[in-house]
């Protein structure tokens, strides 16, 4: 059987950096290092459409921030945010999935979803981005056009 190779991810300073880098690209339609054309997130007026923007701290690499988004902005627990949803109704958010480490490069997955306000109902998954990140001349750059996907 043949072995399976791990690859290593970078340092969590750059992997907090490339965080931020894909969610202020996305959340300000921005373009990502390396690339020339901004990123259109498919439900990003869902996103904007509440009064903040409200990341799930799972699977961050450090504190993210944003200057001037586009509406206040907010990092919580999955827990608080599930019991948010109960009070105030359904909650649109961002997360994050765990980082993938492939050949000197890092895969990036952020993805919007709406918590139900009623605990009986699942999670909605609306759409995502993924994005490889390399580190070329120094700097951290996607190397591929991103990836858009529905849930």
């Amino acid at each position: 059987m043949p072995e399976v190779q791990y690859q290593a991810l970078p340092s969590d300073e750059v992997l907090r950096h490339l965080q931020e880098t894909l969610l202020k690209a996305v959340l300000l339609s921005q373009a990502l290092p390396g690339l020339n054309q901004p990123i259109i997130f498919p439900d990003l007026s869902f996103i904007l459409r509440q009064p903040i923007i409200i990341l799930v701290d799972e699977n961050l690499a450090g504190r993210v921030t944003i200057e001037q988004p586009p509406k206040p902005f907010r990092i919580m627990s999955r827990e608080n945010l599930l019991l948010e949803a109960r009070t105030k109704g359904d909650i649109t958010y961002l997360c994050f999935r765990p980082p993938e480490g492939e050949d000197k490069s890092v895969k990036l997955t952020l993805e919007a979803k709406i918590a139900p306000r009623d605990p009986a109902q699942l999670t909605l998954g609306l759409s995502g981005i993924q994005v490889k990140f390399q580190e070329v001349a120094g700097q951290w750059e996607a190397i591929e056009e991103p990836t858009f996907f529905a849930m």
